[in-house]
């Protein structure tokens, strides 16, 4: 087809179905990428491997359900949770880790791009999932390494994440006032909000989410005589009652077959609507398009629920003056946070903190007092400092004894201080 100047790849990956959009330059807007050729064909990709027993043949997709179903071949599916757990699968006396069978899925089907753009190698990808627990997170990069897609070249990010770049890469009088998001898949239905204020430099779009997964999910759709249009719609007029929400957008198969329709229709009423299923993948995309250097022109800063909204620095005497050195900063997506920093203790052993919240504009200063240090004279006992979360709103400090040379060897004493962010 086109020749963009870069591959950008957005890349929705769930449980049940996955979905794939490459940026075209061509049209200046992501293209969604489907197994073949003709309108009929279903963009969603099962995700699903399938091995043939004649021939050993992987299959994967809507082939993989066939093959399966024809009683062909072994049916391996549920690929997320297998990576989790570490779970090894045996297929024709051949044993697979979760993380192996994850990176054949994700091998095959991104071998659907060279349909379209047929010599170019990957610059930059964005894998987005609905549930961004780090350890499914740490997977899907090991994974993606296996592909030879190092950390450089993909991000792994929330749908929450995805949505927020999707909207505020569409026309800007969309998102005027708060957007809002149905999101009803196989956990069940979401709200997500996105909210923009105005009044700050840059402007900050922040997202909330509400989760409604008892009230509504795909068995109560499948009844016949449900009440599950009722159900959406007293959710639907909770959630926006009172608020100034212009435009909406409508995703996940559970909205398919209709039943919701009159629902949608009456959300009609003095906003913008919009239905499809393919948001999340070309969020994905608009997302790996400004990771890879094409920046938007507004000025915005995006907040998603997996972005630390506060920069923590330390205070240290650098070059004959005191710096404050970063350790988090406000944006950073919370499960990947690693800093380290090594310092010389001088006077008392204490770590002076400032805590600056982006959303409130203030500036705390705490100071932490270290124990269990041994006794040393100033200068000779060197620590390491390691600053994680271990959630967004929570930062974990250890310190680590490293000693100072052969003369005060390190005891490798650790200790442990949490820090609310």
């Amino acid at each position: 087809m086109d020749a963009p100047r870069k591959l950008i790849v957005g890349y929705d990956l769930c449980e049940d179905f996955s979905q794939i959009s490459c940026y075209s330059y061509k049209s200046d807007e992501p293209l969604t990428i489907c197994m073949g050729e003709g309108e009929d064909n279903d963009c969603p990709i099962p995700t699903a491997l399938c091995v043939k027993a004649d021939t050993r043949q992987w299959l994967f997709g809507v082939e993989a359900i066939s093959c399966a179903q024809r009683g062909e071949g072994i049916l391996i599916d549920h690929l997320l949770a297998k990576a989790c757990s570490d779970e090894v699968t045996e297929i024709y006396q051949t044993k697979f880790t979760g993380v192996a069978l994850l990176e054949k899925y994700l091998r095959k089907s991104l071998t659907l791009i060279k349909n379209y753009f047929p010599t170019e190698p990957i610059t930059k990808l964005v894998l987005t999932v609905h549930n961004t627990d780090p350890v499914l997170v740490e997977k899907i990069y090991e994974a993606l390494a296996l592909l030879g897609l190092d950390k450089d070249r993909a991000v792994v990010m929330s749908h929450a994440g995805a949505y927020l770049y999707y909207t505020l890469s569409q026309d800007r009088m969309l998102w005027m006032n708060d957007v809002g998001l149905f999101d009803f898949h196989k956990e069940g239905l979401y709200y997500y909000q996105i909210r923009i204020n105005r009044r700050t430099k840059p402007m900050m779009a922040c997202l909330a989410r509400a989760d409604y997964l008892p009230e509504l999910n795909y068995d109560m759709v499948k009844q016949i005589n449900g009440n599950a249009a009722y159900i959406f719609e007293n959710i639907a007029n909770t959630v926006l009652h009172k608020q100034i929400v212009s435009t909406l957008y409508f995703t996940g198969r559970g909205f398919e077959g209709g039943w919701a329709e009159e629902v949608i229709r009456k959300l009609c009423a003095g906003r913008r609507v919009f239905l499809g299923q393919n948001l999340f993948s070309k969020g994905a995309c608009y997302a790996a398009k400004e990771l890879s250097g094409d920046r938007k022109p507004e000025d915005i800063l995006l907040f998603n629920d997996d972005m630390v909204t506060t920069s923590v620095t330390v205070r240290v005497y650098c070059d004959t003056r005191f710096k404050d050195i970063p350790l988090v900063e406000a944006g950073d997506i919370w499960y990947e946070v690693n800093k380290r920093i090594e310092v010389i203790v001088e006077g008392e052993p204490e770590l002076d903190l400032a805590l600056s919240n982006i959303m409130t504009r203030e500036t705390l200063r705490e100071r932490i007092m270290l124990s269990k240090l041994p006794e040393r004279t100033d200068r000779t006992t060197r620590l390491e400092i390691n600053f994680s979360c271990k959630t967004k709103n929570n930062g974990i400090i250890k310190v680590t004894d490293l000693g100072f040379g052969e003369f005060f060897p390190g005891t490798g004493t650790e200790t442990v201080y949490t820090l609310d962010i």
